[in-house]
């Protein structure tokens, strides 16, 4: 099975198990222009038009207010923008001061930039929803993401618990949906190479240093060499959790 074949089916399988979209939708796409963003962006229109369904695809890139080539990075916001013409997905562009924030909580050493970053991030894109009457926001988080999420919660929250494919919001006024819960981040930039798409770097100063990234580490290094079937399981056990044997607090 070729890389489109296989993506396109995964994605699906992922829309359809859990619903994430139905007809009359109106849903923002969190578009980063990294490589997962882009190929969310890609299978969803190409899913809408394969499900023959109305709804609306919105694509919504921020700029997160971080110091970067100014020059180089209006090319790759243009670059987006027409990648979203070619999807019929509509395109939106927002300035933010969401990093400036971050680097002001880091250089008084407040608390943790990404914490702020990803709150202020979150805050913009939930007002754009209701500003723009979107039900649904979806994320371009993949199976290595929930994997990781689920090591960080354990290892620094002290819980079991990951990212969900498909998460109720302010009552049931938002849904944030994951269509690529059930891809591994090496399809995707497999996809990406082969596509020759162009990528916005992310111009974040904290992105390689953030203990999500510390996580990834270990895992790549240390846990996943010990047997090629190690990151199989470990996602087969995250959906497939054994209440009968976790004891509960009381």
């Amino acid at each position: 099975m070729n890389l489109y074949n296989k993506l396109k089916r995964l994605i699906g399988r992922a829309l359809f198990r859990y619903e994430m979209v139905k007809n009359g939708d109106s849903v923002i796409i969190a578009l980063s222009g990294g490589e997962d963003s882009l190929v969310l962006a890609y299978f969803l229109s190409d899913w809408r038009k394969k499900m023959r369904i109305e709804c609306k695809l919105i694509g919504v890139h921020l700029d997160m207010g971080f110091p970067k080539n100014e020059r180089e990075y209006h090319e790759g916001v243009k670059w987006l923008e027409e990648f979203c013409k070619s999807l019929e997905v509509d395109f939106y562009f927002l300035k933010t001061d969401c990093g400036i924030q971050a680097m002001e909580v880091y250089e008084k050493d407040i608390t943790a930039p990404c914490f702020v970053c990803s709150w202020h991030r979150r805050k913009y894109l939930f007002r754009l929803c209701q500003e723009k009457g979107a039900n649904k926001l979806t994320l371009g988080h993949h199976l290595d993401d929930a994997i990781v999420t689920f090591f960080m919660n354990m290892f620094y929250h002290g819980e079991l618990s990951t990212i969900l494919p498909v998460q109720e919001m302010f009552k049931g006024k938002l849904y944030i949906i994951r269509p690529l819960i059930l891809v591994e981040k090496d399809l995707i930039s497999r996809f990406v190479k082969k596509m020759g798409w162009n990528l916005l770097e992310n111009p974040c100063p904290f992105s390689q240093e953030t203990k999500r990234k510390e996580v990834e580490r270990i895992l790549n290094t240390c846990i996943y060499p010990l047997n090629p079937k190690i990151k199989r399981s470990i996602a087969t056990a995250i959906f497939n959790p054994n209440f009968e044997y976790l004891p509960i607090r009381k």
